[in-house]
């Protein structure tokens, strides 16, 4: 039979379960997060079959019109070499061709080096990095947190308009992270952004903005919790991490992307180390975001 591409269905989740349990020593998000790709619209899973078999499996959802997010490519272990993630790679992009996208977008970690290899093999070029840092249920950060009355709510309208002018996202080349997804906050020609679930800050006693971070809304889980953005001088990082890990006590994970550039980073990263944080790597990039046009002539 060979090796076919199909879209997924429910009788397939045991199946994605079991690739998706050999992943990351068993703590792949997507056990978290199939039920709900499975049933989302504008949004596919599919799977390859190897002689009738699933051994890999992968998911686009649109972003934005013409804008496409390919994430989650697994492969069962025992069938790598057989071209599966490729095959899955190949069969997204014709989709995207064919439905008028103009852009397919995606993000890896440093040590996949499979799978970097496959997606600049299929034209993809690295847009932007981060460092990834995390704080998990018993780690020391939770010790550090605390409420703060001089944190304030902030309107998401007044946060959207912070960030859009920050030297933040002038790091991250206009990528707003939500996870391990990243949202084209200002890449040219398109701006979608991640569903906020908190933004907080700190005034001027004029009561300008001075500072900012933002929570976006769960993406792996309501378990799992994600800064994905935070700017402002390092006191009030300082208060405001603080806060953010005392507004979520039940997180089993909180994590952060600190967008970077070589040896370059915003000011979240000594923060977050300040505060114990486990930051991957000792600070060096290992998140880095892909892009890659949808027609390549």
């Amino acid at each position: 039979m060979g090796l076919t591409i199909r879209t997924a269905r429910l009788a397939d989740r045991e199946r994605i379960l079991a690739i998706s349990a050999q992943i990351w020593e068993g703590e792949d998000y997507v056990p978290g997060i199939i039920d709900e790709w499975l049933r989302m619209r504008d949004s596919e899973v599919a799977v390859a079959e190897l002689n009738g078999v699933v051994v890999s499996f992968a998911r686009t959802v649109n972003l934005a019109p013409g804008y496409v997010w390919l994430e989650g490519i697994r492969t069962d272990v025992a069938a790598q070499g057989h071209g599966a993630g490729n095959a899955l790679t190949d069969y997204f992009i014709e989709k995207a061709s064919r439905e008028g996208a103009t852009c397919i977008g995606l993000s890896t970690y440093i040590d996949n080096l499979a799978s970097i290899h496959l997606i600049e093999k299929h034209g993809f070029e690295r847009q932007a990095s981060f460092v990834l840092a995390e704080a998990t249920f018993d780690s020391p950060a939770r010790s550090y947190a605390r409420l703060s009355s001089v944190v304030l709510a902030v309107p998401f309208d007044e946060a959207r308009a912070h960030i859009v002018t920050s030297d933040v996202m002038m790091m991250s080349n206009g990528f707003m992270p939500q996870g391990w997804k990243f949202w084209p906050v200002t890449r040219p020609g398109v701006a979608a952004w991640p569903p906020l679930h908190t933004a907080c800050g700190l005034r001027d006693s004029n009561g300008s903005l001075r500072s900012l971070l933002v929570v976006c809304q769960p993406d792996h889980g309501a378990d799992q919790v994600a800064i994905d953005f935070a700017d402002g001088t390092p006191e009030d990082l300082d208060i405001l991490l603080k806060h953010a890990l005392a507004a979520f006590p039940g997180a089993k994970s909180i994590t952060a992307m600190v967008p970077a550039h070589e040896t370059t980073h915003t000011a979240l990263l000594e923060a977050l180390v300040a505060l114990e944080f486990d930051v991957w790597r000792h600070g060096e990039p290992d998140v880095f975001v892909y892009e890659r046009p949808v027609d390549m002539r």
